[in-house]
């Protein structure tokens, strides 16, 4: 069985795949793929720099995550365009990924905050949604990313309503606006409402 996790920034996807590990579930995390396909040298590198120019990319030859980043969670019209050099990799990915591990692993997770926008919830069977109030996420983002409240505030409403789409769409919901403790109790039940059993 393949499950997606998906959620908003500062929802806390990792705690829960990082639970799933524990019990067992093989994760597929999106983000490393993300990161490994703007590697220097890769295709998609090379499409950022034609699409956006050579500031975002550092005498390295490495992409300027910083400040793409902070252009793309100012302006949506360049988010858009990110997404559209990076779906289709990230979903062709997916998929490697997926043919390489799905033969020994009886569960599978894909943790993506694009999962819907991506396309990759094709590959799912169920996907749970990870949400959580608006300050307590702005609020792990500073802690996590050591951002001022501003660039934080800027983050969470440069993704939009990726948070509604996840929790409208969405198998099963889990709510982490509490503790770390609290939300494994309702990872476990939301897997056997899911008929998951592990």
């Amino acid at each position: 069985m393949v499950i997606g996790i998906t959620g908003p920034i500062g929802s806390g996807k990792s705690l829960i795949t990082s639970e799933l590990a524990s019990l067992g579930a093989y994760v597929i995390d999106m983000d490393i793929i993300s990161y490994e396909l703007v590697g220097p040298g890769m295709p998609a590198l090379s499409e950022i720099q034609r699409e956006f120019g050579k500031n975002y990319i550092s005498d390295q030859g490495a992409l300027d995550r910083k400040a793409l980043g902070k252009l793309v969670f100012s302006e949506p019209e360049a988010l858009h365009r990110l997404n559209k050099i990076m779906f289709p990799k990230l979903m062709e990915a997916a998929k490697v990924q997926l043919d390489n591990v799905t033969a020994d692993n009886d569960l599978v997770v894909i943790d993506a905050a694009v999962l819907y926008q991506a396309g990759l919830d094709r590959l799912t069977d169920k996907v749970i949604a990870v949400t959580a109030a608006k300050e307590i996420r702005i609020a792990r983002i500073m802690k996590r990313d050591g951002l001022p409240y501003e660039e934080a505030v800027q983050r969470v409403i440069g993704q939009g309503d990726l948070d509604e789409v996840a929790v409208r769409r969405a198998d099963f919901v889990l709510d982490n606006s509490g503790s770390p403790q609290a939300l494994r109790g309702k990872l476990i039940n939301g897997l056997r409402l899911l008929g998951i059993n592990i």
